[in-house]
């Protein structure tokens, strides 16, 4: 069974965070001993779609890890359905295999044709229950306004969520959160990324409960 998802909400909006970015192809050569010693953690985007794997997903996974910076991985979603989101879940499998991951794999949804469709959360239940059937605790990644618009309440409360609200002091989403992407900014060794904070020492639940390759 998988642990209890514990609450972030004592921590919401006061300085008690682990400072994230999070990183894809776009970001292309990233001086990776120059970041790690300004963030904690990366959550590396693995692909995208059916089958199609990141051109950096491997070398930033490597290079993350040899200089200490702890890792999650995140798989951005083009389902039509949940058939789609069963081959993306086996995708990122796939691309994760044989690797450890100290922070949640995430399911990226924000295409408006999924919200449009209205299969959001049909497709995070997918999904996530391939990859806990393989021994990864998952999450699910998207705006204030779509978890508040599209999503059910089960499936905002079963799994971890990683919210993206730009530009505020604190996000006005009601439910619990355990990372949250505040926006865009530099960092050193990249230039141009998006900036996380991370509020759940995840390392040890990995540990513990033999996920995410541990």
């Amino acid at each position: 069974s998988f642990p209890t998802r514990r609450s972030s909400d004592l921590l919401v909006g006061i300085s008690c965070y682990y400072q994230g970015i999070d990183v894809s192809t776009w970001q292309g050569n990233i001086d990776w001993p120059t970041t790690a010693q300004n963030t904690h953690f990366a959550v590396i985007r693995a692909g995208y779609g059916i089958g199609h794997i990141d051109n950096y997903f491997e070398t930033n996974y490597r290079n993350a890890k040899a200089n200490g910076v702890k890792g999650g991985a995140y798989w951005y979603s083009y389902a039509s359905s949940v058939k789609d989101a069963v081959q993306e879940a086996n995708s990122i499998i796939q691309a994760l295999a044989g690797k450890q991951f100290e922070w949640p794999i995430y399911y990226d949804i924000e295409e408006q044709s999924i919200f449009d469709a209205g299969i959001a959360s049909d497709i995070a239940r997918a999904f996530c229950n391939v990859l806990e059937q393989n021994k990864y605790y998952c999450g699910i990644y998207s705006s204030t306004y779509t978890f508040n618009t599209y999503f059910d309440d089960d499936v905002k409360t079963r799994y971890t969520i990683w919210l993206a609200h730009w530009d505020v002091d604190v996000p006005t989403y009601k439910g619990a959160y355990d990372v949250w992407q505040y926006g865009i900014g530099q960092m050193p060794g990249i230039g141009d990324c998006d900036l996380d904070r991370g509020y759940l020492d995840f390392e040890p639940v990995m540990k513990e409960n033999h996920l995410n390759g541990y």
